[in-house]
């Protein structure tokens, strides 16, 4: 495989002519909100960036230049470049159509509310907040489609309400909020991440107080 990255001005311009060395990084970045941790299914896109590692000294390429990869000698991918950092080129990010993420709950246990009040504007009412921690498990399958083995990173980031419990397998890397994996997929096949998650959940309702609600039955007995 090889990768041309030509000036975006009439008049060219050899950039450097070297053997460099190819990477391809793909990421899927997952992040719930109280609402979302429960949908019954939810879709993933898989970010793909393609690197060029060139030898001898680094040569600084203008963002948004045009890139164009080559495989059998034929073009087969047109994109842009998004920074260079020393001897690294790297390409805007992708989506990957050719890897799938399904993302399905598959357990979910509800805790017990605990009921407390805030003030309200109107001093005859207050606002009713019910909270409670559910603990919710979430299947992520990465299907592979194509012809060859692909390495990946699954990068799960902990909220305040939703925050990450364990999981199978174990994270590769942990730096809280973020939890990532190290996966690899061979062609044709799938592989999986199964969370287990602590999801905060809180409702608030504006309630008239009991003793106004009291006196207005009162007043209505009188009439």
């Amino acid at each position: 495989m090889k990768a041309n990255v030509p000036t975006r001005k009439k008049i060219k311009i050899n950039w450097f002519k070297s053997k460099c060395e190819f990477n391809i990084e793909r990421e899927i970045n997952i992040q719930y909100t109280a609402s979302t941790v429960s949908y019954n299914k939810i879709n993933w896109d898989v970010i793909v960036k393609y690197i060029l590692i060139k030898e001898g000294e680094s040569k600084e390429i203008p963002t948004n230049s045009p890139m164009t990869l080559y495989k059998d000698n034929l073009p087969f991918l047109f994109l842009n470049t998004a920074s260079t950092i020393g001897n690294k080129i790297i390409s805007e990010d992708l989506i990957d159509d050719d890897i799938i993420v399904d993302d399905d709950v598959i357990n979910v246990v509800e805790g017990d509310a605990k009921v407390t009040y805030e003030d309200a504007r109107d001093p005859k009412e207050h606002i009713e907040v019910r909270t409670r921690y559910d603990k919710i498990t979430r299947k992520i399958s990465i299907e592979n489609k194509l012809d060859n083995g692909i390495d990946l990173t699954l990068d799960f980031k902990q909220t305040k309400n939703v925050t990450f419990v364990k999981s199978e397998p174990e994270p590769s890397e942990k730096e809280e909020p973020n939890f990532r994996y190290k996966i690899n997929v061979p062609s044709e096949e799938k592989s999986s991440v199964i969370l287990e998650l602590q999801a905060k959940i809180m409702s608030r309702v504006t309630k008239i107080k009991p003793e106004f609600i009291k006196l207005e039955k009162e007043k209505l007995l009188k009439r």
